[in-house]
């Protein structure tokens, strides 16, 4: 006897759906390298102009954003769409804006980030339209910020919230108060210092904006929204932390092989395994102080990005000050004990 509608079981995406399903934070890791790796070592492989290049770049930088979102909806049942056409639409021409003022203020001075970012005049229509496809991306992962759809939904985090007014603040001001703190005790006790500069011009704040939209504050959806989110189901936060900073870590490796950072390959890698465990701590305490919010650590990425670009500092006090904090914030959040998440999302 024929069972009714075999001929119709698709078992690739049955297997895919299976996955999805039972090892969500394994499927992240796979889908983001996937995603990351293919569109970062493509400029590697193969001389592109500056502008593709660029494109490339922010395409693969929405790896750990596509994965979440993608897992994310597969595990709710839901489907790939637009759910708010406003918030589509402000994400969309926001960082189009954005991406436009960036690429012309490089004819005026701005960080061209080794030689891999264009001038505004020198982009044509072929990079404009895979632009586009990294602003539609960003665009239809915001916009199910309303997805009533969607499981445990943490791209609503990213809407603003009146109750986490005090962590937004948090996140702005962490890292300038740190710096001018160590800055001004590295001057009382007669230690070298970088530049003390406050001056907040066009460049730095179309910086700081690239960040929130590009370059660092988009991965935030994936790398806690999703991941830790996940993880923290069955293991502790500091547990997590180690993890995930190794992953994200290792996530960079192309970059130094397609020269956005560097050519040296895996050796001029190794660094970043270090000072990303104390940024993962302090980024893991406040995800999950903030009650969770992605915005929160999306400004705070925005700010780690640029912070050096604006306030000086004493490398040795700012060091010690790094790890006081990374002590406070284990303790604060008690990161040796698993977290409850059924009281924060929804079954």
């Amino acid at each position: 006897m024929t069972l009714p509608d075999t001929k119709y079981i698709n078992p690739k995406k049955h297997n895919l759906k299976a996955l999805f399903k039972s090892q969500p934070s394994l499927s992240f890791v796979l889908v983001t390298f996937l995603i990351t790796f293919l569109f970062w070592f493509l400029p590697v492989w193969t001389e592109l102009p500056k502008d593709i290049g660029l494109a490339l770049m922010l395409m693969g930088g929405c790896g750990p954003l596509v994965a979440g979102y993608l897992i994310t909806v597969v595990n709710s049942g839901s489907s790939i769409k637009v759910s708010s056409w406003p918030l589509f639409l402000i994400i969309f021409m926001s960082a189009f804006i954005v991406l436009v003022l960036r690429l012309y203020l490089i004819d005026h001075g701005m960080n061209d980030v080794n030689g891999k970012m264009p001038a505004l005049g020198d982009v044509g229509p072929v990079a404009y339209i895979l632009f586009g496809i990294t602003f539609v991306i960003l665009g239809l992962n915001v916009s199910n910020a309303l997805n009533t759809e969607l499981k445990e939904n943490y791209i609503k985090s990213f809407l603003m919230s009146r109750s986490k007014i005090k962590w937004y603040i948090i996140a702005i001001v962490l890292l300038p108060v740190m710096s001018l703190v160590s800055y001004f005790l590295g001057k009382a006790m007669g230690m070298e210092t970088t530049d003390y500069v406050i001056n907040a011009d066009a460049n730095w704040l179309v910086g700081l904006f690239s960040t929130f939209f590009f370059f660092g504050g988009n991965e935030e959806f994936g790398w806690r929204g999703f991941l830790q989110k996940e993880m923290q189901k069955k293991y502790a936060p500091i547990l997590v932390v180690l993890v995930i900073s190794i992953l994200w870590s290792f996530w960079h490796l192309p970059l130094h092989y397609n020269g956005f950072y560097s050519t040296g390959g895996f050796m001029d890698l190794l660094p970043r395994f270090i000072f990303t465990i104390p940024i993962t701590i302090v980024f893991s305490w406040l995800y999950n102080k903030s009650a969770y919010s992605v915005l929160a650590l999306v400004i705070l990425h925005s700010m780690l990005n640029n912070n050096g670009k604006l306030f000086g500092a004493s490398n040795q006090v700012f060091l010690i000050l790094v790890i006081a904090l990374c002590i406070y914030c284990i303790i604060d959040d008690k990161m040796w004990k698993k977290k409850a998440y059924h009281q924060i999302y929804e079954a």
